[in-house]
């Protein structure tokens, strides 16, 4: 019984809750860098109205996007780029 254990092949859980990236794995920083988008997107479309029923709404500030969103593009971008050289590396070496 055990030895049937050992022989079978575990496999891996996968959070749903990631977006799948362009390598087709689960990507924490693209999943970041979607939510840091669509959150800001959102914050813009609702600037275009002063009130939504109860709820006033500021007026949108693109420093504030600026600065929510760099470090979050920047941790995607270069995430991509980082696995990019290590795939080229590998690549060299075979």
């Amino acid at each position: 019984m055990a030895e049937q254990k050992k022989n079978e092949v575990v496999k891996e859980k996968v959070s749903r809750l990631w977006i799948i990236g362009s390598d087709g794995k689960p990507s924490m920083s693209a999943t970041f860098a979607t939510v840091a988008f669509v959150t800001t997107t959102l914050v813009y479309i609702a600037s275009i109205f002063e009130k939504i029923g109860p709820l006033t709404v500021r007026q949108f500030d693109p420093t504030v996007c600026a600065t929510y969103l760099t470090p979050v593009l920047a941790l995607y971008f270069g995430r991509r780029a980082t696995e990019a050289k290590a795939s080229q590396s590998t690549g060299e070496s075979q």
